[in-house]
């Protein structure tokens, strides 16, 4: 859907014109297009990747080893009737970003009762000064983690939320008002079991910057793979509890553990919704941990959560349809190069081949791809390392 890419957003933002973001979107798609296929003619037959799977995990876990195998997923609580909301808000040294966060959920004007569960990670800060204020407010939940990361923060919360459905909030964003009430009533009207708000940025000095919309509309059917070009971050979305109940965020890494989001419970999800109301403010951090992995060893993680979520997929069982095609195609195509694209080249060059390698073995015959998809797989099948860059760089205008 064409009003979901990037560009379309960007050039809409600020000319406030649909018909020239549009355009434009169209241009850029159909230009990305044509360098691909310039790019795959010009350098068609090139020699096929020596096998050095050996060679390329020893060296990618010589700069960041793989984590430790994942616990068994523990059981959610028994849901209670009367909490129809659980929101969870990870922190670890918040402590000047919690506050406004907390009230932002707090003053969620909705009739649904709501429960506010916040899993402080041993922050070392003033965090637990400024949570106490909350404790004694009704609907409260004050938990501890003691690994300072997100996904075992986020799962802790899991342990504890009863209610219906299921919302996650970082503790340096905010909720727009209105947020909470727009997405149950969706969820409700539509029978989604995912409904993905739009969004604006939020800088370090408060300012606001370029939103992100997304049209009303329902990935399903047909329509399903289209649900991947809705974002992958747990953040800006309700879920039905059920989603949950056999999946945790990998807790053992220190950063893309979002991953689990489009590869395991956009699939996992029936019917995947979107509604054009803004409901999120996200604080784009530039020294944020997700941002400064990408040029450190940390990025190799985005390898071995594909890995991870292998093993994941296969205790599900889920069905290796065109979802799975369509997302293991993005995720060891785009997602790897953007993640590793500020590493040395040779570091490069083994997550590719790794890449390639899983991507044979988890899909050993072609399907049905969305066209947007396409080049990604073109560059895994046939193993050229340029198209894989290529195709990475021109993803968000395809």
């Amino acid at each position: 859907m064409i009003q979901n890419r990037r560009a379309y957003q960007l050039i809409h933002c600020r000319t406030r014109s649909r018909l020239l973001a549009g355009a434009a979107a169209v241009c850029g798609a159909a230009c990305g297009h044509a360098d691909l296929g310039l790019y795959h003619l010009l350098h068609r037959g090139g020699a096929p990747l020596p096998d050095s799977t050996q060679a390329d995990r020893a060296a990618l876990a010589a700069l960041c080893p793989k984590p430790a195998a994942e616990e068994t997923c523990p059981l959610l609580p028994p849901q209670d009737p009367a909490v129809t909301l659980s929101v969870i808000v990870p922190v670890y040294n918040g402590e000047a970003t919690i506050g406004p966060c907390l009230d932002s959920i707090l003053q969620q004007e909705t009739s649904c009762t709501v429960q506010l569960i916040v899993v402080d990670s041993d922050s070392t800060d003033g965090t637990a000064a400024v949570l106490e204020r909350y404790r004694a407010l009704p609907g409260v939940l004050l938990c501890n983690c003691s690994a300072p990361r997100s996904a075992a923060a986020r799962n802790e919360g899991l342990r504890h939320a009863v209610g219906r459905w299921l919302m996650f909030v970082d503790s340096d964003d905010l909720l727009l008002p209105g947020a909470i009430r727009t997405l149950l009533e969706a969820a409700q009207r539509l029978d989604a079991d995912v409904v993905q708000g739009g969004w604006q940025y939020l800088y370090t000095d408060g300012t606001h910057g370029p939103v992100q919309r997304y049209p009303a509309a329902v990935y399903a059917g047909a329509a399903a793979p289209e649900r991947f070009e809705l974002p992958g971050m747990p953040w800006g979305k309700v879920y039905r509890r059920e989603l949950f109940a056999q999946v945790r965020f990998p807790a053992y890494y220190t950063c893309f553990e979002d991953a689990i989001i489009h590869f395991l419970v956009f699939r996992l999800a029936k019917t995947v919704a979107s509604v054009p109301e803004m409901v999120y403010l996200w604080r784009k951090n530039p020294k944020g941990l997700t941002a400064t992995s990408q040029h450190r060893p940390a990025a190799v993680q985005s390898y071995w959560i594909m890995e991870q979520l292998a093993v994941q997929d296969a205790a599900l069982g889920l069905p290796h349809d065109a979802l799975y095609r369509c997302t293991l195609t993005l995720q060891l195509s785009a997602f790897c190069y953007a993640t590793v694209s500020g590493l040395p080249p040779e570091t490069q060059q083994a997550v590719f081949r790794l890449c390639c390698a899983l991507y044979a073995k988890a899909l050993p015959q072609e399907g049905a791809l969305p066209r947007r998809a396409r080049w990604g797989a073109r560059a895994l099948r046939q193993q050229d390392f340029g198209l894989w860059c290529r195709y990475g760089r021109r993803f968000q205008l395809l």
